[in-house]
C-alpha cells in the first residue's frame, strides 16, 4: 500500500468514527449522516482498490484518474449543497409562517 492509500483509508475511518460519535451524542441526525458515510465509503474504496477510479476514468474519457476523482467529489459536494439549500428554504418558510402567526395572535390578544 502506498502512503496516499494509507492516508485516504485513515481519513475515511476517522470520518466514520467522528460521525458515529456525533450521532451518539445526538449532535448529528442519522438521515444527514448517510451522505457522509457514503462519501467515506467511496474514499475507502478508492484507497483499497486504486484501479477502480482508473477503470472509470478510462471508461468516461478522463485524462487521469485524479481528474475523475475531483469531478466525482465536486459533484457529490454540489448535490449536498443543493440538498442543504432546499432544507434551508423549507425552514425559512416555516419560520416566516410562525412569525406571522405569532404576530397575529399577539395582535388579537392586545385588542
Amino acid at each position: 500500500m502506498s502512503t496516499l492509500q494509507i492516508v485516504l483509508l485513515a481519513v475515511s475511518l476517522i470520518t466514520v468514527a467522528i460521525l458515529l460519535l456525533k450521532i451518539k451524542k445526538s449532535q448529528f441526525l442519522i438521515g444527514d449522516s448517510i451522505f457522509w458515510l457514503l462519501l467515506s465509503l467511496v474514499l475507502a474504496i478508492v484507497a483499497i482498490f486504486p484501479k477502480v477510479p482508473s477503470y472509470f476514468s478510462k471508461l468516461l474519457g478522463f485524462e487521469s484518474p485524479s481528474n475523475f476523482i475531483f469531478v466525482v467529489f465536486i459533484f457529490l459536494l454540489l448535490v449536498k449543497i443543493f440538498s442543504l439549500n432546499l432544507q434551508l428554504t423549507k425552514l425559512e418558510t416555516k419560520l416566516q409562517k410562525l412569525v406571522s402567526k405569532i404576530a397575529l395572535d399577539s395582535k388579537d390578544k392586545n385588542e
